[in-house]
């Protein structure tokens, strides 16, 4: 049986991999020609770890450029207040990262082009969905100003949250109330981070929430949160100004001074909900467009990765056997396998969010929060309550191994 693969994300490379390793003809299409062209989420938790491993593809957590987080640091109101350093000895290989995703996925690609049975086609971009009656039967495709049919015994959409594939299906998506966009840009690391990787979550009273930390590449990632459709003036003073209202006196001078030279911002349009059904004969939907994530605690590439795991332990049999039927049964069970932990990671994605939400009103909580802090930072119980609360969105909220039977 035939598969195409729509995206070439981290659900997508992923899942193609997998199913190319069990034998399955699988074809995955990308729309862009290259990876860089489009931003791409940087954090890998030990959940995103764990699948890699899972997968057999510890190796390329050291061969990719990324780096190993050594804290979280907490700001309020300019001063810090909290650092929970990562238990980076503790989790050895899992150890929480920030990663290069489009080596990542060119990683992943050229691990799939070692098998007969993949294709990779950039550049190609998905017009329409073939049918046999009710049931999807392969895409119809453009590429370098052609279009072609692709037919396909299973159609996988990993287009993201905008996901074309999943609007062709007449699939609808559940939205979640989060009104925020996120505002990502680049700059020079300032001195005092250089070498480092820490995490900076940084909350001032009636100000916009910002984060930032040195990437994979040694340059500052910086993104400020800001109410949805906030007008954005990258060209004028008052974006920089607006961008570093949460940061330190050192930090914010540092922006100021590099302003020239900031790449961005980037709007993160943020979108969030699920798709109450991932499935149609023919079709299963994985990764952002079954469930857009928050960018919350990095979860959106570690939870595609662990999709890509469930999906190619019920799929790769069921494919091999060639009964249609037998696919069907084995994508919905994908959905009910998956769906518990992406409705919890969502849950705790707002639990985080409300805090900040908390801090931008001013709230009596924040200000609670904001006096407590700084006289509990000193003892190891404080952090450890911290990670501990923050567990689910570190290494997932249900246990996702590779089946030894599955065939890949």
């Amino acid at each position: 049986m035939k598969v195409v693969v729509v995206g070439a994300g981290p659900a997508g490379a992923a899942t193609a991999l997998l199913l190319a390793r069990g034998g399955v003809e699988t074809t995955l299409l990308e729309r862009e020609i290259c990876f860089e062209r489009t931003f791409r989420g940087e954090g890998l938790m030990p959940s995103g770890a764990d699948a890699l491993l899972q997968m057999g593809l510890g190796h390329l957590l050291e061969s990719i450029p990324s780096r190993r987080v050594e804290s979280w640091n907490i700001w309020m109101d300019g001063e810090e207040v909290f650092v929970i350093p990562e238990p980076t000895e503790e989790l050895g290989a899992r150890a929480m990262r920030v990663v290069s995703q489009p080596a990542l996925l060119r990683a992943l690609v050229e691990q799939a082009a070692r098998y007969p049975s993949f294709r990779f086609e950039p550049g190609a971009r998905a017009r329409a969905l073939l049918r046999d009656g009710p049931r999807v039967a392969g895409v119809s495709v453009e590429q370098r100003g052609e279009t072609r049919e692709l037919p396909a015994d299973l159609v996988i959409a990993c287009d993201g949250r905008g996901s074309a594939v999943r609007h062709m299906a007449g699939l609808p998506l559940r939205l979640l109330p989060e009104q925020y966009d996120v505002l990502w840009c680049k700059l020079p690391t300032p001195a005092a981070l250089e070498g480092r990787c820490a995490i900076f979550i940084m909350v001032a009273a009636g100000k916009n929430p910002a984060i930032c930390y040195p990437s994979w590449e040694g340059r500052l990632q910086y993104g400020l949160v800001v109410r949805k459709g906030a007008a954005v003036q990258p060209d004028g003073g008052e974006w920089v100004e607006e961008l570093v209202q949460s940061a330190p006196t050192w930090l914010a001078e540092h922006v100021r001074a590099h302003r020239a030279v900031i790449e961005g911002p980037r709007r993160f349009s943020v979108l969030v909900g699920r798709a109450p059904t991932w499935t149609a004969p023919g079709l299963l939907l994985l990764g952002d467009a079954a469930h857009p994530m928050s960018p919350v605690r990095a979860q959106g590439v570690n939870l595609a990765l662990r999709d890509a795991i469930v999906a190619a332990n019920h799929l790769v049999l069921a494919l091999r056997r060639g009964d249609r039927a037998l696919v069907d049964a084995a994508a919905r069970a994908v959905q009910a396998e998956r769906e518990p932990e992406i409705v919890r990671s969502q849950a705790l994605q707002r639990v985080e969010a409300a805090g900040e939400v908390e801090a931008r009103n001013a709230t009596w909580r924040y200000r609670l929060a904001r006096s407590l802090a700084p006289k509990m930072a000193g003892y190891r119980w404080a952090q450890k309550t911290w990670l501990r609360r923050q567990r689910g969105l570190r290494h997932g909220v249900t246990e996702v191994r590779r089946d030894p039977a599955a065939g890949w």
